[in-house]
């Protein structure tokens, strides 16, 4: 190998090692964020909770409920982009070992898990959802709460920040998760507009939109996380490839200069011969 190849292969090393820190900066900063939407979203849920246990209690005492004619649906929030490790694999992997034990309907989120159910043909039959981007718009949103909000349970599989260094597959019950919130003892003498079980139904999706919503920025910053991880792995390896190069070519130069003052000392023995 050319020294000049060297050097081509050590430019490329280090044009590596800038993109994987590069993105191992943009990925610390993007956790940073998301914990704090998570926080605030957490906050909201509490409140909102709070209000939806008085109207779940005024409900229960007339007898009126939320009709929900559907079984059970799972949903696997995955991601559409790429560098996450093997995040999305072992989610996927979860995912079927999980539902495979239940009677469920399957929702497929995300480019990663589509790709893998349309090549394994694993589950016959379930319904794909392609997203804009890792987080859902409101539009979107709406549109998953209008599929699942007629479900008895929903189940939903994602990835989850244990700490920076583990990401655990983990499943969440989102209708489980919709607790009275509070034993206060209210006065329940007031009249309600619209009538009741509109406004219990209004507060049932919206719980269920909270949970949702809560649910993809966790399993955004799991993978986050995951990149912020593989990137900074990937910055480990670029330096190795490029302190190897570097010795490679200290190695090939020194080949060199010893090459040329033996061809120099060898002329020179000629030379004296001659002499």
């Amino acid at each position: 190998m050319t020294i000049q190849q060297i050097d081509a292969l050590i430019e490329e090393g280090n044009s590596l090692k800038q993109i994987a820190r590069s993105f191992s900066e943009i990925a610390n900063l993007k956790i940073k964020r998301i914990r704090a939407e998570v926080l605030r979203n957490r906050v909201f849920f509490e409140e909102m909770s709070l209000i939806y246990g008085l109207v779940r209690k005024v409900a229960t005492q007339k007898g009126i409920f939320v009709a929900k004619p559907k079984k059970r649906i799972s949903l696997i929030l995955t991601s559409k982009y790429r560098f996450y490790g093997n995040i999305n694999a072992q989610l996927i992997n979860f995912f079927v070992s999980e539902t495979s034990k239940i009677e469920t309907d399957r929702m497929i989120i995300g480019t990663a898990a589509i790709d893998y159910f349309k090549a394994a043909k694993i589950f016959s039959n379930y319904h794909e959802v392609e997203l804009k981007t890792d987080q859902p718009t409101q539009g979107e949103l709406d549109h998953l709460i209008q599929i699942i909000k007629d479900y008895q349970e929903v189940l939903v599989f994602y990835s989850k920040l244990k700490t920076l260094l583990l990401q655990q597959p983990t499943v969440t019950n989102l209708t489980a998760s919709i607790r009275l919130k509070g034993d206060q003892k209210v006065d329940f003498r007031f009249i309600f507009e619209p009538e009741l079980p509109k406004i219990l139904a209004f507060f049932d999706s919206q719980i269920l939109t909270l949970l949702l919503e809560a649910t993809f920025l966790e399993s955004e910053l799991s993978r986050t996380a995951s990149r912020f991880i593989s990137m900074d792995q990937a910055e480990s390896e670029a330096n190795k490839f490029i302190k190897e190069y570097e010795n490679l070519r200290s190695y090939t130069k020194r080949s060199l200069v010893n090459g040329k003052i033996l061809e120099n000392f060898a002329s020179l023995m000629a030379v004296s011969k001659r002499i």
